[in-house]
């Protein structure tokens, strides 16, 4: 038996031990008389022995022996050490397998959440980008030609629905077609011929409602460039025309489907559980943003922000949100703690 002083390298040619010569190895935390604790390590006889088991060889291991130790294991064996910076080996394990590392995020509900969350963080930030950067916003725009900027917030809110349905009504948002968020409304059918609208969703629950969004830029103005009386300004000519659009959908929904569109299967039958009820269905014109009511030094503009609030908050329909007010309650969704 001794204690072990220290761990180098040795040079000897040694060969692998046969597996029938195996011995067991057993444990016993020990202190000396310092008061400092050791593992105290014994291997037992192989199982050809005759006799019972008993000691043959032990060890005693201290603090310094047991770090040096570890350090060997980790090395030799592809380990990671308290504070080791194993990035660079997880990422050679996942391009060894990446099969297995998706499988095990499948399985980790905890892991799911993460990775959620993490994407939905980096699309808030490319939220906050086409917001503030006008050749980001340009770049996007060269990647669907001739489609127009409305075509940009499109695609985003196609790609990112979750933003709409968490933010612009106190019930949840669901899209009407997984496929598509625009989409035609007339008649007993939203793909027929008819008038576009650029979001269509319902809410979720029991009583599921139609919903109906329309997105103009982020730079339409939403108010007049003058005043149309003194500490007066009106709607402007885009955001009056995007009010009345949505209000001529919502008639037009209303009158040709009535109370209640059933989805329907190609044999003509009802789908069990899918249908919308259209009472008094809402709508939202997402446009502009609040700078805009921000005087030439920089503080809050009263008059513009007392008419453009009276002229939103007076309205029934449609309901009038602004890019930085969808921004900013998509920022709060990723970054409450409740969220982490």
């Amino acid at each position: 038996m001794a204690r072990v002083t220290g761990v180098t390298e040795n040079s000897q040619r040694i060969k692998p031990h046969k597996t029938e010569t195996s011995v067991e190895c057993r444990y016993q935390l020990i202190t000396d008389a310092d008061g400092e604790q050791l593992i105290h390590l014994s291997t037992f006889g192989s199982k050809n022995r005759v006799s019972h088991p008993k000691s043959s060889q032990s060890l005693q291991i201290d603090r310094t022996i047991g770090v040096s130790l570890v350090e060997l294991f980790c090395e030799t064996f592809g380990l990671a050490t308290p504070g080791d910076d194993y990035e660079p080996r997880l990422i050679a394990a996942y391009r060894a397998n990446p099969g297995l590392f998706r499988k095990l995020i499948v399985n980790d509900v905890d892991a799911r959440d993460v990775i959620g969350l993490a994407h939905r963080r980096v699309q808030v930030e490319r939220f906050r980008t086409l917001l503030t950067d006008a050749d980001a916003f340009a770049q996007e725009a060269e990647e669907i030609p001739g489609k127009g900027k409305e075509k940009v917030w499109q695609r985003f809110f196609e790609q990112n629905p979750w933003i709409l349905g968490t933010s612009l009504a106190t019930q949840v948002l669901t899209k009407w077609d997984a496929k598509s968020l625009e989409k035609v409304v007339a008649g007993f059918s939203v793909t027929g011929a008819g008038k576009r609208v650029d979001g269509l969703l319902r809410t979720s629950g029991r009583i599921r409602s139609m919903v109906f969004v329309e997105f103009k830029t982020h730079d339409t103005p939403l108010l007049t460039a003058s005043e149309y009386r003194p500490g007066v300004w009106g709607p402007s000519k885009e955001l009056a025309g995007a009010v009345a659009q949505a209000q001529s959908t919502v008639h037009m929904a209303t009158r040709e489907i009535t109370d209640r569109l059933q989805a329907t299967a190609e044999d003509g039958s009802d789908i069990a559980g899918d249908w919308t009820y259209m009472f008094r269905p809402r709508a939202y014109v997402v446009v502009g943003r609040l700078e805009q009511l921000v005087g030439e030094a920089g503080g809050d503009h009263q008059p513009k922000i007392r008419s453009f609030e009276l002229y939103r908050r007076e309205m029934q329909l449609p309901e009038v949100v602004t890019f930085d007010e969808l921004l900013a309650r998509a920022e709060w969704m990723v970054s409450t703690p409740a969220a982490e």
